[in-house]
């Protein structure tokens, strides 16, 4: 075949996926597969603006990658300059308030907004309703420490769900700095970009650490983590991208100190591993923070053992380590003595301080990462949340065989391999078996919830499956391998029916058996440079299909301010600022960032002095005692009770006599709240738009 002949295919083949993956965001942006096609219904699954876009993309990535001269001096380019690019990137994102949030959802008023690509999720309630109303109710605080406005309560601000606040301790979370100086659409999209192009920065790098410097597996490396099904499912909340990034840079920081002999970039260095120890501690979920820090301490104990012969440490070296550890333990003895109560209130909640999980894991969460590609497209009829099923896509059990492969087979004696495999087991026994309360209290076992710890078990699984890729030397034939893949696929697509029971279709069955022989063959046959290149070019598209349209390409935040209902509670707040509020069956949070002190806006801890006012014999206290999603459910004939809706959800049948004991002076409801007003109290419709009122209360 000349040359010309196969350039002409090869543009083909450039058009055709485009269409394909503009075909495929059409989907995940109507939330429903083809299941029959005509010409009738071409328009309904054919977009011009997402073909023309991919098209002039994939045009321009052809153009450079089809001359090998050229393709090498661009991805040298990219290496060497890779940090200004992806800053520039972040500033040009953030000029247009681009951002990941499904904050769609809260457009309750249907205010005009166009997402740009993709779709917002409702079941993202903790991020666009949570996380993202937090921040921008600091806006109405000056940023303060401790807001009165959540809860209408003081609140302690910075350590749960942590948010922006002036003090020098938001040192340890960068992430949130835009919020302090740009407004909240600018400063939403410089907490998603930002946390994006460094996560798969610091993850490049991590990747070319256990690689040894190989580009091609360290890019599959950072995709495969920054894409996965797990982190953008769960992106923005529980700091779980935090802890990804604070910990794998934490990692490559020991190693430039050890290999660094100047003293002011050592000095530099230790300073940013303060950081990111102090980062990680303060994301405060221990259910991923203790695994994924067993897993951390591995990787520093091999960067250790790695370099000790080539390292010494002098006087300076310990200067450096007395002047961080020093300025350590102030900055976090400041923390302390500003959330110490906190830490008290939240370590004796029924949920989460008192929760306490030993074994009994379930065994088929470690093929959760097998329909993922489906999930984008059809994440309804999931038999589990399928946020709680988001995994890593680890190709279990790929990694495990691999291992042994080049561990025991091969005979390569590789440190880091082997430490990865021990840590891999023992999270397996600690995940699987119930071990002495002993046991469970040294390793602290008993702080992470099973579905967590196997998520860190995925991300190890990862970081098998990378290294020993980097290791593998050619083992079989390829007719062999090929039908292994086979084989494996049928095995691991069965066996995850268990886990998605009722889920699966035939025809998904078909595709999942073909889509992971194909996948599994490309890992087997990868021990050649064009093999770890096709299975780069397997890791981006499986990233696209099970994490990148996870969440929506958005920009700005009008639907959260824009509409006349939340312009009129502004003027409301504004006229009288120190009222109490209520809010009933909308999203329980949307009032904050307009600086209403709602009452039963999210309880990140519970303020037990105001329950007792209504509970006063301290019955129900195993009930409000919590983490929790307050719902007030108004009555006139029968005494306030509470009632436990879920873990973390509370529905509390008020009495409206009660009212006055929480000072409430205006309710967000679509409901009738005139037929309750009696001798004691009276609720005013003060405004009304579509079925939303605001009511005054008055009492007599």
């Amino acid at each position: 075949m000349n040359l010309t002949k196969k350039n002409t295919i090869l543009y083909a083949l450039v058009v055709i996926v485009s269409f394909l993956l503009e075909s495929y965001i059409v989907l995940v942006e109507q939330s429903k597969l083809i299941y029959k096609f005509s010409l009738s219904g071409f328009a309904t699954y054919f977009s011009v603006k997402h073909f023309l876009i991919f098209l002039v993309l994939f045009s321009i990535i052809y153009y450079i990658f089809i001359d090998e001269e050229r393709k090498s001096r661009f991805l040298n380019l990219l290496d060497t300059y890779k940090i200004p690019i992806l800053a520039l990137f972040v500033l040009v994102c953030v000029a247009f308030q681009l951002h990941g949030s499904s904050i769609n959802e809260l457009n309750t008023f249907f205010v005009k907004h166009n997402t740009l690509f993709g779709v917002s999720r409702p079941i993202r309630t903790d991020e666009f309703n949570v996380n993202t109303m937090l921040a921008f109710s600091q806006y109405m605080n000056n940023f303060s420490y401790f807001s009165d406005i959540v809860r209408a309560a003081p609140t302690d601000m910075f350590l749960i769900y942590g948010q922006p606040v002036w003090d020098i301790a938001m040192i340890f979370k960068p992430f949130l700095i835009g919020y302090l100086f740009l407004p909240q659409g600018y400063g939403l999209s410089f907490f998603w970009v930002s946390r994006l192009v460094v996560l798969l920065l610091v993850s490049y790098e991590f990747g070319r650490l256990i690689t040894d410097k190989n580009r091609t597996l360290a890019l599959a490396y950072a995709l495969l983590i920054t894409f996965s099904p797990l982190i953008q499912w769960w992106f923005a909340i529980n700091g779980l991208v935090e802890m990804l990034i604070f910990g794998q840079l934490g990692v490559l920081l020991i190693h430039y100190y050890m290999t660094c002999d100047d003293y002011k970039k050592r000095l530099i260095i230790a300073l940013g591993l303060m950081i990111c120890v102090g980062g990680f501690a303060l994301t405060m979920y221990p259910s991923w923070q203790i695994p994924f820090a067993y897993v951390f301490v591995l990787l520093a104990c091999w960067i250790f053992l790695k370099h000790r012969k080539t390292f010494s440490v002098n006087k300076k070296d310990l200067a450096i380590f007395a002047f961080v550890i020093a300025l350590f333990a102030i900055l976090m003895a400041h923390v302390l003595s500003n959330s110490l109560e906190t830490i008290k209130i939240l370590m004796n909640t029924a949920y989460p301080g008192k929760e306490v999980f030993n074994g009994m894991g379930d065994l088929t969460y470690f093929f959760n990462y097998v329909p993922s590609i489906f999930f984008s497209v059809m994440p309804d009829g999931i038999p589990l949340n399928v946020v709680d099923t988001s995994a890593f896509c680890d190709f279990f059990p790929v990694p495990i065989i691999l291992t042994f492969i080049v561990l025991f087979y091969q005979k390569t004696k590789d440190k880091l391999l082997l430490g990865l495999l021990a840590i891999y087991a023992i999270l397996i026994v600690l995940f699987i078996v119930p071990v002495p309360d002993f046991i469970l209290d040294i390793t602290l076992r008993g702080h992470v919830r099973n579905i967590r710890l196997y998520s860190v078990i995925g991300f190890v699984g990862c970081l098998m499956l990378i290294r020993s890729i980097c290791d593998l030397k050619e083992f079989a034939d390829k007719r062999i391998i090929i039908g292994i893949s086979v084989a494996l696929s049928f095995v691991v697509v069965y066996l995850s029916r268990y886990a998605y029971r009722g889920y699966y279709a035939k025809w998904m069955l078909v595709i999942l058996v073909l889509f992971y022989a194909i996948y599994f063959a490309i890992i087997f046959l990868s021990s050649t440079d064009k093999g770890k290149r096709i299975f780069l070019i397997a890791c981006i598209v499986m990233c696209f299909f099970t994490g990148a349209l996870v969440n929506p390409v958005d920009t700005g935040v009008e639907v959260v301010y824009d509409s006349p209902y939340m312009q009129e509670v502004s003027k409301i707040v504004e006229s009288d600022p120190d009222a109490n509020w209520i809010v009933q069956d909308m999203y329980l949070n949307a009032l904050i960032p307009l600086g209403a002190k709602t009452i039963n806006s999210i309880n990140t801890y519970p303020d037990l002095e105001k329950w007792h006012t209504l509970d006063v014999n301290n019955a129900s206290e195993d009930i409000y005692n919590r983490y929790a999603h307050i719902c007030f459910i108004l009555q006139d004939d029968a005494p306030t009770s509470f009632a436990l809706a879920s873990v973390d959800i509370i529905h509390i049948y008020f009495n409206v006599n009660d009212l006055q004991k929480l000072n409430v002076s205006y309710i967000a409801s679509p409901n009738n709240l005139t037929e309750l007003s009696n001798e004691n109290v009276t609720f005013e419709n003060i405004y009304q738009q579509n079925e939303f009122k605001i009511y005054h209360v008055t009492y007599h």
